[in-house]
């Protein structure tokens, strides 16, 4: 008993404690268990641990802001969340808090003991970062709508059943939607936001859903995925035309080269008036690499009157000439560039300029890259559409940390 590895396991829900218990006891580690991330703190600083597996949600102190304490007061211990309200930005965070893993609940017992066995073999490497870079990482902005006793969240499919209570359907009928709530059945808890608030966010998210679907495409107030900004932004790089002949997904029927001839005044001139270098010597040179002419435009227009100088790349051989030939403090990549494959112009990026930092920006958004990306270097993972006030916050603080 001596020799076995031991593991601090840590979620304010108790089943799920219990859950990871049973799953990793079976391989013969050690597993303690506590609902409270203070008391698991201060537990690890009196033992000898090798692991922390921690949720994210949790009341008084939060996954992340355990993880922050956790390099600084146990620094020699792996670490490795999990989550059932699984997003990218505390994917990113996790990660470049010194996470090992993010791991999205409901999850598998395989996959749990995978990802257990990879941290403690040395397979993942954690993120290496300077005390200031993690002091900037907000870890107060997490919110919860769903209640406790969500331990239905991790399924044990070796055993079936995973908590020794049958719960009736009728028990989980919602008033306020006036139907057997299928969320709640999964959580085994009440709604929150549904006793608070008075509606059905189910029910809300659906109408929502069936309410897009209904509106036909008007470019003056909808943007497709690659068209984060909103239509006076991109009228006012483009000019009118350039929007008049977008699809729905954001794509132009013409050309560049033929839409510039539509409006060849506007579409030559006006991007060089966005910023002018001369009236200041100190410039902050950011490169943007996106196939999309119009989003790099935008980006040039709302970042160059925050002193930013905006070089461009639509193509992954003109974004491999820019770094090879110029330095650069901040990128902002697209993940989805022609020619690309995977990360590798993230990795390429990495290689080539390591102080550089990386800020990713994409309508592709999913966990399983956000983790990647941060694992590579990306400091910020940025979903379109994202609105001008959100690129200008990410690009300021990337920045900070780059000088």
């Amino acid at each position: 008993m001596e020799n076995q590895i031991k593991i601090m396991v840590v979620d304010d829900e108790l089943g799920i404690c219990k859950n990871v218990e049973k799953i990793l006891t079976k391989n013969n580690y050690s597993v303690v268990h506590t609902q409270s991330a203070a008391q698991a703190l201060e537990m690890m600083k009196n033992g000898t641990f090798s692991l922390l597996i921690s949720d994210i949600v949790m009341p008084e102190m939060n996954g992340l802001e355990l993880l922050k304490r956790v390099a600084r007061e146990v620094p020699n211990i792996k670490t490795v969340m999990m989550t059932g309200y699984a997003s990218t930005n505390t994917a990113v965070k996790a990660i470049r808090l010194g996470a090992l893993d993010y791991i999205p609940k409901p999850f598998t017992p395989d996959e749990l003991r995978t990802t257990v066995s990879n941290a403690l073999l040395g397979k993942l490497q954690e993120m290496e970062i300077t005390q200031a870079e993690r002091d900037a990482i907000e870890v107060m902005d997490i919110d919860l709508d769903f209640g406790k006793d969500a331990a239905s969240h991790l399924i044990e499919p070796e055993t079936k059943t995973i908590i020794d209570q049958i719960v009736e359907t009728e028990q989980f009928f919602c008033s306020i939607g006036n139907m057997t709530c299928d969320v709640m059945e999964k959580l085994g808890t009440t709604c929150k936001t549904g006793t608070k608030k008075n509606y059905c966010p189910k029910l809300k998210a659906l109408a929502k859903k069936q309410a897009k679907k209904s509106i036909a495409f008007n470019p003056k107030t909808m943007i497709g995925i690659d068209q984060p900004f909103d239509y006076d932004e991109v009228v006012a790089i483009t000019g009118p035309e350039y929007v008049q002949y977008m699809d729905r997904d954001g794509f132009a029927f013409l050309p560049y080269e033929e839409l510039k001839k539509v409006n060849p005044l506007k579409a030559a001139t006006r991007q060089d008036k966005l910023f002018d270098p001369a009236s200041h010597p100190l410039l902050k040179n950011i490169l943007v690499v996106d196939d999309e002419i119009s989003v790099n435009n935008n980006i040039r227009k709302i970042l160059g009157k925050n002193g930013f100088q905006v070089d461009q790349a639509v193509t992954k051989d003109e974004a491999i000439e820019r770094i090879n030939q110029k330095m650069y403090k901040l990128v902002l990549l697209d993940l989805r560039i022609p020619g690309v494959s995977g990360l590798e112009l993230l990795r390429t990026i990495s290689d080539v300029q390591p102080l550089a930092r990386v800020i990713i920006i994409t309508g592709y958004a999913s966990i399983e890259t956000a983790i990647e990306t941060a694992r590579i270097g990306a400091v910020d993972y940025l979903p379109k559409p994202f609105t001008p006030d959100e690129l200008r916050n990410v690009a300021e603080k990337a920045y900070t940390l780059a000088a």
